[in-house]
């Protein structure tokens, strides 16, 4: 339970999960290496796996746990961890350079940021289809608002029935699991965070049947079967989208006239 609130569990270490992403992670929120994320959070943990509103009452009691620490704590020593700054030169210099890693760790050097995140999808790729997803709910979560993520939300809905890959390099190992069963976990650390992040743009559009998507994924999510859940997505995520244009086009943010349309430009 306690690596549920770990910074593997986070969005803010986007390009980590439970068992995605060996050795060391990145912090956005920190902007910190993160040399063992199983072992460390903060008060600004948001979970990957659920929607924040789902688990808002764990969340918030996390936080009070660890509101007198500014940054990232050790769980076990309850102690504050050093910033670590990101270092391209240090990364190749100790053979640990990670393409991925090295991308997040560029985020707060581009602007506007949706430019980035717009760049990152997903595709096929497994570790970038979570980092891709976790981007997109840290966007919206900071915007606290909808009208400048809708069209983030579309592009991940558009790719959400894919089915992420993995290679070795991108797994946890972990202590009685193979490499299949490792592999299997972490499709569903995607899928969850995908899913997760519907429900998160349905929260603040206030689009109750998107607050509720899993709702109508029937058996292929409670039974964790890819090939069924497949399917399902493919017809959900048709109205998922349709769902999002139209509300989009009847609040009026719809690609709008640039009079119109500063909400994208100063989120951010």
């Amino acid at each position: 339970m306690e690596i549920l609130f770990s910074c593997r569990n986070c969005i803010h270490n986007c390009g980590q999960s439970l068992n995605i992403g060996k050795g060391a992670g990145f912090c956005i929120k920190h902007d910190s290496i993160l040399n063992h994320p199983e072992a460390a959070t903060c008060k600004y943990l948001h979970r990957k796996d659920l929607p924040s509103f789902v688990v808002d009452e764990g969340v918030r009691e996390h936080a009070a746990e660890f509101a007198t620490f500014s940054a990232i704590v050790d769980m076990s020593t309850t102690k504050s961890l050093p910033r670590i700054p990101y270092s391209e030169k240090y990364a190749w210099d100790n053979n640990n350079f990670d393409p991925v890693t090295h991308s997040l760790a560029q985020y707060h050097k581009n602007s506007p940021s949706w430019v980035f995140i717009q760049a990152f999808t997903g595709g096929i790729d497994g570790r970038r289809s979570l980092a891709y997803s976790g981007l997109i709910r840290r966007y919206m979560d900071h915007c606290g608002t909808w009208v400048s993520s809708y069209r983030l939300v579309l592009g991940l809905v558009k790719e959400i029935k894919v089915e992420p890959i993995f290679d070795d390099e991108s797994l946890v190992s972990q202590d009685g699991f193979d490499i299949t069963t490792i592999r299997s976990e972490a499709l569903w650390d995607v899928v969850f965070s995908r899913i997760a992040l519907i429900q998160e743009y349905g929260f603040h559009s206030g689009i109750e049947e998107l607050m509720w998507a899993s709702d109508s994924l029937n058996g292929g999510l409670s039974e964790l079967n890819w090939h069924v859940l497949q399917t399902e997505l493919n017809s959900a995520s048709r109205e998922w989208i349709t769902k999002i244009l139209r509300h989009a086009k009847e609040e009026n943010v719809f690609f709008p006239e640039p009079a119109l349309g500063q909400y994208i430009e100063i989120c951010e």
